[in-house]
């Protein structure tokens, strides 16, 4: 009896498992394909929404004198607008982002520089004396706040094979990042016939150098003061770039100044955490027209 009751109950264990397999399979693969595919929560649908490049809505441009232009949102990497923003151009003092870029790929923070013949540079200067040492990280914030031109010779003297060697790094970074519009014969930014970029590889070179988070926060600091490594110098540094103080959601980048660059500006601006860059090459009133750009890009465009 207990023989017949053990086989009726394998029976029926053998019935329920056929019963339930395909069902066990089904529920299975909906387990493990939900594991694999991202649900459509708040969270995933917020990044796809913030690839979605913003939308115009036809307002006016304002005016403005600057030869070339270019804006650019960067978190969707969607050109905004662009004039003549391909031509290679003078570009004055904004050839610094390039000479901070790669100088902060040679030198360490702390390492020790001293300062020779480039303390006599003419143009925007830091006042750097000959003979003084400072730390790498002290002499880019004068160069790049100050728009120090010593400070600029000062790293390119100090790089393997002295400035001509600095100046041929720079070329082969600019080669690197795939630069068509772009030469340098000079750290400074000095005007020549073979020192030249344009809006579209500024705003490469700029968010190359964007990575960098020392970089970023030089870019965007108003005022500091740097000191020689035997406390014998100390010299106060003030960002030329006025937008810092004046413009909301403005964190840097680069001013630049020449008789034949005419007024440049790089501008990285951030409102309701849509950053964008402007470049402005060629301009009569760089600051005025930037302005205008930033107050005329957030109004114009939405971002979805």
């Amino acid at each position: 009896m207990r023989y017949y009751l053990y086989s009726a109950g394998l029976i029926l264990l053998a019935i329920i498992i056929t019963i339930l397999t395909p069902f066990l399979v089904d529920l299975s693969e909906d387990v493990l394909i939900s594991w694999q595919i991202p649900q459509n929560n708040s969270q995933v649908a917020g990044i796809q929404k913030y690839n979605i490049p913003p939308v115009g809505k036809n307002l006016p441009l304002p005016n403005f004198s600057a030869r070339a232009v270019l804006i650019k949102d960067l978190s969707t990497d969607t050109v905004l607008l662009q004039k003549d923003a391909n031509i290679s151009l003078a570009i004055a003092s904004t050839t610094k982002i390039m000479t901070a870029l790669v100088a902060s790929e040679y030198f360490k923070q702390n390492e020790v520089l001293t300062v020779g013949d480039s303390a006599n540079t003419p143009g925007s200067r830091v006042g750097l004396i000959r003979g003084e040492d400072l730390t790498f990280r002290s002499v880019l914030y004068g160069m790049l706040l100050n728009s120090g031109n010593d400070a600029a010779f000062t790293l390119g003297e100090n790089y393997p094979g002295g400035v001509l060697g600095f100046v041929s790094a720079m070329n082969k970074k600019a080669i690197g990042l795939g630069l068509r519009s772009t030469h340098f014969d000079n750290p400074a930014g000095f005007d020549s016939p073979s020192h030249f970029s344009s809006a579209s590889d500024l705003a490469k070179i700029t968010e190359e150098a964007l990575k960098n988070p020392t970089l970023a926060r030089i870019f965007a600091t108003k005022e500091t003061n740097i000191v020689s490594l035997n406390k014998k110098y100390t010299h106060q540094l003030l960002n030329l770039n006025k937008l810092l103080s004046s413009v909301q959601g403005v964190l840097g980048v680069k001013t630049g100044t020449t008789e034949e660059a005419k007024e440049s500006l790089v501008t990285l601006v951030e409102r309701s955490g849509h950053r964008v860059l402007l470049i402005v090459l060629g301009s009569n009133d760089r600051f005025g027209e930037t302005t205008r750009l930033i107050d005329w890009t957030y109004q114009n465009f939405q971002w979805p």
